[in-house]
């Protein structure tokens, strides 16, 4: 997690910079398996010699990189089946007659084109607008000819 510095003076004139993070990047939900790997190994190279790290705290320490990789893992894996699920939804709204509201926040209706994911979000395309699946408010079969 990196915090840019923040400096500022006593005068008139001050400058600030701040890096603003995203709340799932705060305290430890921040903290990758890679900086985690680091700070075991600043830990070991910085222990006191006369007071080294017993066994069992080491094996707890990896124990607990090894929990956060499975943790990581799962949540990889979890968000590839949401995807996978919503593109699903999506796609079964191929042909049907919608209505919704685009990014833009304008109401959209007419018969689903086709549909994608972007950004782990499932949308749908009806003529030039994309609607978030999210946004559909109406689904109905299309009039017959």
């Amino acid at each position: 997690m990196a915090v840019d510095a923040v400096s500022g003076s006593s005068g008139a004139s001050s400058s600030t910079n701040v890096k603003v993070v995203d709340a799932d990047e705060v305290g430890f939900n921040g903290l990758t398996a890679d900086n985690f790997m680091k700070l075991l190994i600043t830990e070991l190279q910085n222990q006191d010699p006369t007071n080294p790290m017993g066994n069992e705290e080491l094996l707890g320490q990896i124990s607990s990189m090894r929990e956060l990789q499975s943790n990581i893992e799962l949540s990889d894996t979890l968000k590839e089946i949401t995807s996978g699920q919503s593109l699903t939804q999506a796609a079964g709204l191929i042909g049907k007659q919608v209505e919704g509201k685009d990014s833009s926040d304008n109401s959209v209706s007419g018969v689903v084109e086709r549909a994608f994911v972007r950004d782990s979000k499932a949308y749908v395309a009806i003529g030039n607008s994309e609607v978030p699946v999210s946004s559909i408010t109406s689904v109905q079969e299309p009039a017959s000819e």
